[in-house]
């Protein structure tokens, strides 16, 4: 509550003129801050100067005091709950001046004055106080002003006084331990602790305090004994748990901190501090489902801790609990409306849910000047791409064909490091729907380009092989050989790139044993093996090769069908289904899908042989 609140209290509440408050030329809205603090301090002075009046007018008449005592003090009780500590302490002086006999009231102007950082005047109420009635609690608050106004000796002598009034007070004993390790008196400091803690055996507190000081001298077993022994005497005392556990998280003794942590929390599931190190030490160790529950309980009880909200909702996408992310990340949103971390993890999550419009709604709105906005957009174009495919090939029309074209359109022209990312985009559309002319076409317009990769060479080259165009193919190829001679998947492209179109079989064979020499364990090489041998007939050796192919590359399509044709050229036919099936998982064109679909069901009919039995 301010002065200005104070005022309106006080002078409406017990019928004061409203002439004495200050005239306005402006709205209180209009008031600028030094308008405003100035209006404050005039309208505490009225208010101040009213209530001497009043109070000095009170003292002639008992009914009055009683009446305007009990009043002040309600109100300044309420602004003290409130925090308004200079209302409170304004009031408060003039109740303890009513009632100069009242210790409770006394007390509580005292604790006002604390409040407004008057310490100096706090402390002379408080030794009247004390000197008056020798209460604990009164002392306790005096020598914590003793200590914030830099008078140690006057405070370690009043807690002296107050430990041999009450052996158990521990806030005397512990200011009295760290007093003598501040002064470097560690001796005095650790018999003082030790003496309190026989005269209170169950409480650890006092082997907390040992146990840090024991970490100031760098004495960490000795500290690590005295963490042990308070926390066996006070299971539930935090501060033991969490320096106990910092020191097996910093010797990294990550499982004996989680035990620790764990046993802990089984008892006290909403110790935040506790909470906060189990989080982050299971986060740390990558134990991301174990680490949900401590964080969601964490999350409950901080609802403001937007770090932690991040990290539940990282936690609840790794664990695929999508829902749960989005929900988080929506709620983050609301904070951070302009987030392009958040919007991005909402747009990943809906692509992996297969939710594109959605995921595509949140990329759209990172900005370009964001770190996420070439992958944002890439992700785009590829979820687009997906939908347009599917349009194409279910002939309902060109929606989403007319989007994808506009956004890689808008991109290759806005931003020129991204010319050739969105061309490849637009290259795998017309790929992916079987025109591979206009797939060819895009990749050659911006072959030379500066982020032209050897990636983007294979795959135009790849383009030019499904337009029957090998000549310009090999030349492509063999342009990255004249450069790297010792490209193995170059040497490996020519090769395969003759078996495929069946000429020069030696040949073929003869590149493929050079990018063998090079990298003998590459799995796409040994496919082109394997694929040599079935076509010289040798179905054998081609499975082999082709064995040892998928073990190192088990999710590449071209492997898997030709297992799937060379087990059914053995008459496996339920392992050569098993190839297309796995096939099937991985591909990306519907194209492809159709051609891997149409083998399934020539291989449905190939397997029934005469007798009507099947493998």
């Amino acid at each position: 509550m301010s002065a200005l609140n104070l005022l309106s209290l006080v002078f409406l509440q017990i019928f004061v003129s409203c002439s004495l408050i200050p005239s306005r030329t402006a709205s209180h809205s209009e008031l600028s801050p030094e308008q405003m603090e100035k209006h404050n301090q005039e309208a505490l002075v009225i208010a101040s100067h009213r209530l001497e009046q009043m109070v000095s007018d009170a003292k002639n008449n008992p009914h009055s005091i009683n009446y305007l005592s009990g009043d002040l003090f309600l109100k300044a009780n309420m602004s003290l709950l409130e925090g308004d500590y200079a209302t409170a302490s304004v009031l408060f002086k003039y109740v303890a001046d009513l009632a100069p006999d009242d210790g409770f009231v006394q007390k509580k102007y005292a604790i006002s004055l604390i409040r407004i950082g008057n310490l100096e005047e706090s402390q002379l109420v408080l030794e009247k106080l004390y000197q008056s009635e020798k209460e604990e609690k009164v002392g306790m608050i005096l020598a914590g002003v003793y200590t914030g106004l830099d008078k140690e000796d006057k405070a370690k002598s009043l807690y002296k006084k107050l430990l041999a009034s009450n052996p158990q007070n521990e806030d005397a004993c512990i200011f009295l331990g760290k007093a003598s390790a501040v002064g470097k008196d560690m001796t005095k400091a650790f018999q003082q602790l030790n003496q309190c803690a026989k005269n209170n055996p169950k409480s650890g507190i006092y082997d907390y305090y040992m146990g840090k000081m024991s970490i100031d001298q760098s004495k960490i077993d000795q500290a690590v004994t005295h963490f042990k022994r308070s926390h066996q005497k006070q299971p539930d005392l935090t501060q033991s748990v969490a320096a106990l556990g910092f020191i097996y998280e910093d010797h990294e003794q990550f499982d004996a901190a989680i035990t620790l942590y764990e046993k802990h929390l089984s008892l006290n599931p909403s110790d935040a501090p506790i909470l906060t190190r189990m989080v982050q030490v299971l986060f740390a160790k990558e134990k991301y489902e174990e680490v949900i529950p401590y964080a969601e309980k964490l999350s409950d009880l901080e609802p403001e801790n937007l770090n932690l909200k991040v990290k539940l909702g990282v936690l609840y996408t790794d664990a695929k609990k999508f829902p749960e992310a989005i929900s988080v990340f929506k709620d983050l949103l609301v904070a951070a409306p302009q987030s392009d971390k958040i919007l991005y993890y909402l747009g990943a999550i809906h692509q992996e849910m297969k939710e594109f419009q959605e995921s595509i709604e949140y990329f759209n709105q990172i900005p370009s000047s964001s770190g996420l906005y070439t992958d944002s957009s890439v992700q785009m174009a590829n979820m687009l791409s997906s939908l347009a495919q599917t349009e194409f090939y279910s002939n309902e029309g060109d929606k989403f064909q007319k989007q994808f074209f506009t956004l890689v359109n808008k991109k290759i022209e806005e931003h020129e490091d991204l010319k050739v990312e969105f061309s490849v985009l637009k290259s795998g559309f017309y790929e992916g729907t079987g025109q591979y002319k206009q797939a060819m076409e895009t990749m050659v317009v911006v072959q030379n380009e500066k982020t032209f990769s050897t990636q983007h060479k294979y795959y135009l080259a790849n383009l030019f092989q499904k337009e029957n165009k090998f000549e310009e193919s090999t030349n492509l190829i063999l342009g990255i050989i004249e450069k790297e001679p010792k490209n193995a998947h170059a040497w490996n492209f020519l090769g395969y790139s003759m078996l495929v179109q069946g000429n020069e079989m030696e040949r073929a064979f003869e590149y493929i044993q050079t990018a063998l020499k090079i990298s003998p364990n590459d799995g796409y090489i040994r496919d082109s093996l394997g694929w040599y041998y079935y076509k010289k007939g040798d179905v054998k050796k081609a499975k082999a090769e082709l064995d040892f192919a998928i073990a190192k590359v088990p999710d590449d399509i071209e492997i898997l069908k030709h297992l799937a044709i060379v087990h059914t050229e053995l008459k496996e036919y339920k392992k050569a289904k098993n190839y297309l099936e796995a096939a099937l998982k991985h591909v990306r064109f519907t194209g492809d899908r159709q051609e891997i679909m149409a083998s399934l069901e020539k291989l449905e009919t190939d397997r029934i042989p005469a007798s009507g039995k099947v493998d």
